[in-house]
């Protein structure tokens, strides 16, 4: 059921001013979209016919379904930068369908994979628009990068203007379902099991230059804030964790081209420093009686020179890789990433290589 509120904003679910999302034509055809549809398995299939006659149930359960079927088809990594003669991320519309639907190459980082989605909701009739935001790099307190990450913000109903947080690109504790655009204490997501959590606060931000009123004694204007709470197997108390800020304004094609941009060729950062990919699978046994969408998920992950397993607030490490061939191979057969051997030439030199 669609989730209604008749508190004031930022804890109304709604954009700022009650604003509406408007239809938007999608960078795909009706036959792309019901490419991806197939891709990701999603049941029942709607074929291009029924897309393009507007028979797709846009709904807050079809988004919720479509958000768990991305990130569990698709894995979330980096590897152009490093394993190409280009070092380039491709996140153009184009880029991202034939890498992730057409030819099944692999996925991208946040950009390329919002970006796909995006146009997907759009191609399907959702109400969506892309936001910038800015990660929290501090283990402690804040230390913000440049808007760095993708989000979505959607509005499934087209009876109503609930806005809903959509985002399948923030890696490892990326939220997994939408989450409504509220403040309310109350509104809290479970992540990938019961031991992560995620919600929404709203606050101006603290390096602003705008003041409420003339005395400057407070700050103005909008920000929101994805924080996380994880269980953890040795704290005795856990805390809730600011992940990233964002605010409603819309990125459009060329901020997302000149942000990947910056990811991609900026020495010292994450990206440039690491090949990271991590791929979410379903825990079959004992669930098979649930569609895909609804089991359990772990993640595996591979981070410098470990593969692990994050099951709820456990982790096991699998493998340790020690040669390129070794990362290939676990990028190949794990995780679904299409690489040759061969192209262990290109990470000669790299930040990321295994020396």
């Amino acid at each position: 059921m669609e989730r209604k509120s008749l508190r004031p904003y930022p804890a109304s679910g709604t954009l700022r001013d009650g604003q509406w999302i408007k239809r938007v034509p999608s960078k795909y055809t009706p036959a792309q979209v019901a490419q991806y549809l197939s891709a990701i398995g999603y049941d029942p299939l709607y074929d291009e016919e029924a897309i393009s006659s507007g028979r797709f149930p846009t709904n807050l359960d079809s988004l919720g379904r479509i958000m768990r079927l991305h990130v569990l088809t698709f894995p979330f990594e980096n590897t152009s930068m490093h394993y190409t003669a280009e070092h380039a991320m491709d996140v153009t519309p184009e880029g991202t369908f034939a890498r992730f639907v057409s030819e099944r190459k692999g996925g991208s980082y946040c950009f390329g994979q919002n970006g796909l989605l995006l146009e997907i909701l759009r191609g399907l009739g959702f109400r969506a628009y892309a936001a910038g935001a800015r990660v929290n790099e501090a283990p402690i307190g804040l230390s913000y990068t440049p808007a760095v990450h993708l989000v979505i913000l959607a509005q499934p109903s087209a009876n109503d203007n609930q806005t809903y947080l959509v985002d399948v690109g923030f890696g490892l504790s990326c939220i997994t379902c939408p989450l409504l655009l509220s403040a309310d204490p109350e509104n809290i997501n479970n992540g990938l099991s019961e031991t992560e959590r995620h919600r929404l606060t709203y606050n101006p931000p603290a390096a602003s230059s705008l003041a409420a009123s003339p005395d400057f004694a407070t700050n103005s204007g909008d920000q929101w804030n994805v924080e996380i709470w994880h269980k953890k197997p040795t704290a005795s108390e856990e805390a809730w964790y600011l992940q990233f800020s964002f605010t409603e304004a819309e990125f459009w094609l060329p901020d997302i081209s000149f942000g990947s941009f910056g990811v991609s060729t900026q020495p010292g950062n994450l990206f440039w420093n690491n090949i990271l990919c991590l791929k979410m699978f379903t825990v079959d046994e004992g669930y098979l009686h649930l569609e895909r969408s609804k089991r359990p998920i772990y993640r595996m992950v591979l981070f410098r020179d470990q593969v692990k397993k994050h099951t709820g607030a456990e982790v096991e490490v699998l493998h340790k890789l020690k040669t390129e061939l070794d990362r290939i191979r676990v990028l190949r057969e794990i995780f679904g990433v299409q690489l040759d051997n061969e192209d262990q030439v290109h990470m000669v030199g790299r930040a990321a290589a295994y020396v």
